[in-house]
């Protein structure tokens, strides 16, 4: 049997942002993350390894 997470609103961060994620047997099977603030850090980090996100973007977001 599948549990669903939802956080949504995420606090502590500048705009919206939701998470979904979907555990079954103690492991995430299913995971997304929505955002309505577009800033563009979406643009350079296509196609990158998502871990290297924040990395990068700490350094040039001044938030």
């Amino acid at each position: 049997m599948a549990t669903k997470i939802v956080v949504d609103p995420v606090t502590r961060i500048e705009g919206h942002m939701g998470i979904e994620v979907e555990i079954e047997n103690k492991r995430v099977v299913e995971a997304h993350a929505t955002g309505s603030l577009f800033r563009g850090f979406e643009l350079f980090l296509k196609g990158r390894d998502p871990r290297d996100a924040q990395h990068i973007t700490q350094r040039i977001c001044g938030v």
